[in-house]
């Protein structure tokens, strides 16, 4: 499920709310997400092992990052090598011009599987988790 071919900001902002939690109230919404057992909504369920690989991008009131930084462990990082962000906004990329500098997590516990960029002057928050 993705969001390159959904035109409405709110259409978009109410799909991501169904499938990830939100931790307060977001102007924008980017995604590209896979989920083996399908999604809220879908009837059909496929046994077996569970896998996800999401990746979001949401657009937040610069004041509200405080909340999405709760449980993350900063870690070093380059912009350069996160070639996923400029793909993910691709379909509207002037909605999501970058002029700071990003700060990078990972969520603590999970630091192989969860990737968090915040560009905390624009309100951008980029996130990528991949459960195995």
């Amino acid at each position: 499920m993705n969001s390159s071919n959904i035109d409405n900001k709110n259409e978009r902002i109410e799909t991501l709310s169904k499938e990830v939690k939100l931790n307060s109230v977001i102007d924008d919404a980017e995604f590209d997400l896979f989920n083996v057992n399908g999604f809220s909504g879908d009837f059909s369920f496929l046994p077996g092992a569970s896998s996800s690989f999401y990746q979001f991008a949401i657009k937040v009131n610069p004041v509200e990052i405080k909340k999405w930084e709760d449980d993350l462990l900063e870690i070093k990082g380059e912009i350069d090598s996160e070639k996923w962000i400029a793909d993910l906004v691709l379909p509207r990329k002037n909605n999501w011009k970058t002029l700071s500098k990003p700060r990078f997590y990972t969520r603590k516990g999970n630091e192989q599987s969860v990737k968090i960029i915040i560009f905390e002057k624009e309100g951008l928050i980029f996130k990528r988790i991949n459960q195995e």
